[in-house]
């Protein structure tokens, strides 16, 4: 029996990760971050000694809003704004998916 709750529990965990519908890649060399996600979410950003979370939200054709460290900026593909202490570029929005750059603000 207890072993069948410990299934039903790791399986709606599952099923709750899979309606979330985010994913993300990274990398950042020489004080520039690429970033490639999908879906609302938060991204930690590391760059030299540097480290914030990067929030991603409001992604619309037109625009994604990002923030960190209270400051917030809505940005279009092409754009760019100090967020955070950090400089964000969106790249390019299709659909749920953002890619943004990122270097010290």
């Amino acid at each position: 029996m207890r072993a069948r709750v410990v299934l039903v529990v790791l399986s709606a965990l599952l099923a709750l990760g899979a309606c979330t519908g985010t994913s993300r890649s990274s990398s950042c060399s020489g004080g520039v971050c690429s970033i490639s996600l999908s879906g609302e979410q938060t991204v930690e950003v590391e760059i030299g000694s540097l480290e914030r979370d990067l929030r991603i939200s409001a992604i619309t054709p037109a625009a994604v809003t990002v923030s960190a460290r209270g400051d917030s900026a809505t940005l279009a593909p092409g754009e760019s704004a100090p967020v955070g202490g950090l400089l964000v570029r969106v790249d390019g929005i299709d659909g749920r998916d953002v890619e943004l750059n990122v270097t010290r603000g």
